[in-house]
């Protein structure tokens, strides 16, 4: 669960109070799960300050977010890159243009510098035809350019890339890898506690008590991940085709990752706004896809209010840094953009009365 808590953001640029402007105003959300949630509302509204904040690159000037049972406000942007892939509304940005797209993926999937199943049997030619598979996915002929550079492909393919690399590129192969990943995920809540603690009595208890901790859930983590490791090898071994043996692969890391309940977030951010409306649409479809195989937590911004409604279980709008609406299920289903622009007119009314 991602959860925003009284998070507040003013900027100043110049240090005049005339120019200040407030660009989330004590914003509460709390994002379970798997929700596929899209973003609507104006310019300077909030969207991209919130974005910003969850994924490290602005601190809130009030307020917490946490990630699970971890209080990640102030960490740094580059250690929360294992839990958010972001897409931005450039499809420059996201890829290396000078590189291959097989480059490109393999940048990628090496994310670690020690891959586990090169030595189990995952050679680099299953690899590629593992990148061919996922590629063909998106029916833009991407799989058949492995060796174009990314900066020679259209806007579409560029991006349809970037969402791919976004969603999967957060893998715990090794066991330190899942060993952390499952400690992080269950230890965050008392990790807190110790930065949190001011007499130094109770910040040492707390801290033996978190080697101890530390210590049994090792204990458990690297209890499944052998039983899960021995299953995949045997599969590995009986595997006679290249097929079978991507298939025991994506088996054997989706049961680590489901397991550690640790999919990553996917921040969407206008990610469709530069491309032209057939492709718009063919990578809004590939996405909605992408998140619900991945069952992977999803924010979107969108200036397309019907895509907001087509799109996702959850839209909320913001209007000058404050949410105004919060809607789901069938409730969310029934809505029409002529609701939303209603919506935004109340608004505007209200906040100039």
């Amino acid at each position: 669960m991602l959860e925003i808590k009284n998070v507040s953001k003013t900027f100043n640029l110049t240090g005049n109070a005339a120019d200040t402007r407030v660009a989330l105003d004590n914003i509460s959300l709390k994002i379970e799960d798997g929700e596929f949630v899209t973003i609507i509302g104006g310019n300077g509204s909030g969207k991209s300050t919130l974005m910003n904040i969850i994924s490290g690159v602005l601190l809130p000037d009030e307020g917490k977010v946490f990630l699970g049972n971890m209080d990640i406000t102030k960490l740094k942007e580059h250690k929360r890159a294992k839990f958010f892939g972001r897409v931005f509304q450039d499809p420059m940005m996201g890829t290396a243009g000078d590189m291959s797209c097989l480059e490109n993926m393999e940048l990628s999937f090496r994310k670690s510098k020690h891959r586990s199943p090169f030595k189990w049997g995952f050679s680099k030619g299953i690899l590629r035809e593992y990148f061919k598979r996922q590629l063909s996915e998106f029916h833009l002929g991407l799989e058949d350019s492995l060796n174009q550079k990314v900066g020679l492909m259209s806007g579409g393919q560029r991006q349809a890339l970037t969402l791919l690399m976004s969603a999967s590129d957060t893998r715990i192969d090794t066991l330190n890898e899942f060993v952390a990943t499952y400690c992080d995920n269950h230890l965050g809540s008392l990790r807190s506690e110790i930065e949190q603690a001011k007499d130094k009595k109770e910040k040492r208890n707390l801290n033996l008590k978190l080697k101890d901790e530390i210590k049994n859930y090792k204990d458990i983590a690297t209890k499944f991940y052998e039983e899960r490791k021995k299953v995949y090898l045997e599969k590995m071994e009986q595997a006679k085709t290249d097929d079978e043996k991507i298939d025991a692969y994506i088996e054997f890391n989706n049961s680590l990752h489901d397991y550690n309940q640790d999919r990553r977030i996917l921040l969407l951010d206008e990610h469709t706004a530069a491309l032209d409306p057939k492709t718009s649409k063919k990578v809004l479809e590939l996405t909605d896809k992408i998140v619900r195989t991945n069952h992977l937590t999803t924010l979107m911004i969108t200036h397309n209010m019907k895509d907001a409604i087509t799109y996702g279980d959850r839209l909320i709008m913001f209007y000058q840094g404050h949410l105004i609406l919060d809607v789901r299920g069938e409730e969310k289903s029934k809505l029409k953009v002529s609701d939303l622009l209603n919506k935004f007119d109340e608004a505007e009314k209200m906040m100039n009365y």
